[in-house]
């Protein structure tokens, strides 16, 4: 058998390493370079001074620090931690304050406070302290932990603080439910009062439309090209309303002077009787003061309805200004006998 071509052997095995070493490099370009991972690793990093920021920002409260009520009959606990003081805060000044190794924890006393800080990390480092204030005793159970269950403040309070924490919370409580109960009583007394002022609103329709009478009325009268129309007469409750209208299709304004309803009176003859003059009837008017050419306008006239009898004959008059309209001859007019109520 022929044996193969050593220096073919010997090239295909540097073609097969060129290869190999062409497709590593190829993967490593691919792959992001160093220098880009660098800053994203950097911004992926977070800030100490940022988190610490935020978590003073939001936290109210934690298991370190905490409020207690002064007793002297609890030996409260009181765990230390190495390099760190522990601080109770007194409502009154510590008058005296006794601990039992003074080998073991420096203590320090600031009037309202007391600062304990342990010597040692020994786990059996205990002893005990007792403080004395005006009012009361306290004594504490005091022993060395790791930092993290260390106690870093007790905040203490007098009993009697606890009672006006409680009574106060207890008139919120009532303060509370006092506004409630306003609050629906004003919401129940609203929807009554608007309960009772639709029903009056009601009732006074109902007595204004059962007490309204309306007459229509076809009365006209016209003078050197102006008219005076009567359109209805209207009784509400002991008010008569006189609707009427003027018409000017003449050339030159209509000034009103005056516009009045009456009552004819009459005089007795031998033959009969014999119109003597008209007893003007107190009223309120609503015209306007000029009707101007090729226009109407409407008008009203409210008077009492017990003014006029059942047998009196009723009249109404229109007078023109002729003063101020600068006409020669009135255009006055009048409608006598209009129709009545019976």
């Amino acid at each position: 058998m022929r044996k193969p071509n050593q220096w073919f052997i010997r090239f295909d095995l540097a073609v097969l390493a060129v290869f190999v070493l062409a497709h590593s490099l190829f993967a490593a370009e691919i792959k992001s370079p160093e220098s880009e991972d660098e800053p994203t690793v950097q911004n992926e990093k977070q800030d100490p001074l940022k988190d610490r920021q935020h978590f003073n920002k939001l936290k109210r409260s934690t298991r370190n620090i905490y409020k207690v009520t002064m007793r002297s009959t609890v030996a409260f606990k009181l765990q230390t931690a190495l390099g760190y003081v522990s601080t109770i805060d007194l409502p009154e000044k510590a008058l005296k304050v006794f601990v039992g190794d003074q080998e073991l924890y420096k203590v320090e006393v600031y009037e309202k406070q007391v600062l304990i800080k342990p010597i040692t990390d020994e786990p059996d480092a205990k002893t005990n302290l007792v403080i004395m204030t005006a009012s009361t005793r306290l004594a504490f159970d005091v022993s060395v932990g790791p930092p993290d269950t260390a106690d870093f403040v007790l905040d203490f309070r007098l009993p009697q603080d606890d009672e006006t924490l409680v009574h106060n919370a207890f008139e919120e409580k009532v303060e509370k439910k006092v506004e409630e109960l306003q609050a629906q009583f004003q919401k129940k007394e609203e929807k009554l009062d608007q309960k009772a002022q639709e029903i009056s609103e009601e009732k006074i329709k109902e007595k204004v439309t059962s007490g309204i009478r309306t007459l229509d009325l076809k009365k006209s009268k016209a003078e050197a090209e102006v008219q005076l129309n009567l359109l209805s007469l209207s009784q509400v409750g002991n008010k008569i309303y006189l609707r009427f209208s003027v018409l000017n299709y003449s050339k030159t304004p209509y000034r009103v002077l005056k516009t009045f309803v009456g009552i004819q009176t009459y005089e007795k003859r031998f033959l009969g009787k014999k119109e003597a003059g008209v007893i003007e009837i107190p009223s309120e008017l609503k015209l306007a003061g000029v009707i101007n050419p090729d226009s109407y306008e409407y008008g009203v006239l409210v008077f009492d309805y017990r003014a006029m009898g059942k047998d009196d004959k009723a009249i109404v008059r229109l007078l023109e200004d002729t003063l101020a309209g600068g006409t020669s001859k009135p255009r006055n007019l009048e409608i006598k006998g209009f129709e009545w109520f019976k």
